[in-house]
């Protein structure tokens, strides 16, 4: 397995913190290889910032992620209880899929690594940080790809993650929660 320096990445990125950023969601990530720019490059740069919707690039060890966030949500404590649910259907019918059994203590952990405050990551079913999925999919990374797209479409909750690796998406219960795309 390659290294990668996506936590590092990410403790660039929770250097954004405070009110503004209470309940921020992530709506894309695209993490790449770059390379080395010459002169100094800020790690963080704000690329956009108006309408509630903020695109920063964060840029360290040859890699650099770009991320646009949705701001001015107030994060809601919804009551989801994954436990019941019944899996089966995507287990048996998708045998080719990966799941990936993520905890709200897997959760915890990476929060509490890369300095991630956001309420909406904390209590008994949290929801994944979109960078631990994204990190997820780059311990699985092809040998030639360089880039990997990540686009959100609802929140994924701590428990279990189904990967179909053929079209590219991300499913929690019976909904499509992102899709991600290699290049």
């Amino acid at each position: 397995m390659r290294t990668n320096h996506l936590r590092a990445l990410a403790k660039v990125l929770a250097c954004l913190q405070g009110q503004r950023f209470a309940g921020a969601v992530i709506m894309r990530a695209e993490w790449s290889v770059c390379q080395a720019a010459r002169g100094q490059q800020e790690p963080l740069q704000v690329l956009k910032d108006r309408h509630n919707l903020m695109a920063v690039c964060c840029r360290t060890e040859g890699e650099q992620l770009l991320v646009t966030m949705l701001l001015g949500h107030k994060p809601q404590q919804l009551a989801v209880d994954l436990s019941n649910v019944d899996k089966s259907d995507l287990t048996s019918q998708r045998s080719k899929w990966t799941r990936w059994a993520i905890p709200a203590a897997e959760v915890q952990a990476f929060t509490a690594a890369v300095g991630d405050g956001n309420d909406i990551h904390k209590g008994a079913v949290p929801v994944i940080p979109g960078l631990l999925l994204l990190e997820k999919l780059l311990g699985q990374r092809p040998a030639d790809a360089g880039k990997v797209t990540l686009r959100f479409f609802h929140a994924a909750y701590a428990g279990d993650v189904f990967v179909d690796w053929s079209s590219g998406k991300l499913w929690q219960k019976a909904r499509c929660t992102a899709s991600f795309a290699w290049q």
